[in-house]
């Protein structure tokens, strides 16, 4: 299975065009697809991006809601309303709307950072702050666990 990895920073045009990574759109033409669907992050500091595998993956878990129940307008009006599907030029561009671009804190470069089956879309500066904070995350999670299973 081919996955979304590592992070690449491409420039952003004033109209919102840029350029997919060369690896990104080989994995999304080895499922079979030549368009990427974007969505904001719940909390709003990037752009989500994925197939349309993915995206119909999140459908069946929202679907497993109960059809009349409040988490499941939730999680459709969070994830499905804003999402776009956005095809691939011939050059391997895509024009992200410009208010999705505004609203994750995005103008001149963006970072697009693998997360195995999806990605997301960053400000560069703000992923390297994220990344330090994560790495943190980790490494004191793994302290923690070291020194407490042994008693």
């Amino acid at each position: 299975m081919a996955l979304f990895l590592s992070t690449y920073v491409n420039k952003i045009d004033k109209k919102g065009r840029v350029s997919v990574p060369a690896r990104f759109r080989t994995v999304l033409a080895g499922k079979g697809f030549d368009s990427v669907v974007l969505f904001p992050t719940v909390n709003g500091d990037a752009i989500d991006g994925c197939g349309m595998d993915v995206m119909e993956r999140l459908l069946g878990k929202i679907g497993g809601f109960d059809p009349l129940s409040e988490d499941r307008e939730s999680y459709a009006d969070a994830l499905m309303s804003d999402a776009i599907e956005l095809t691939i030029d011939g050059d391997g561009r895509i024009m992200i709307p410009l208010d999705m671009l505004e609203n994750a804190g995005i103008d001149g470069q963006c970072a697009f950072v693998g997360r195995g089956d999806s990605f997301q879309i960053w400000q560069p500066e703000a992923f390297e702050i994220r990344k330090k904070e994560a790495r943190t995350r980790a490494a004191n999670k793994r302290a923690s666990s070291a020194g407490g299973g042994d008693d």
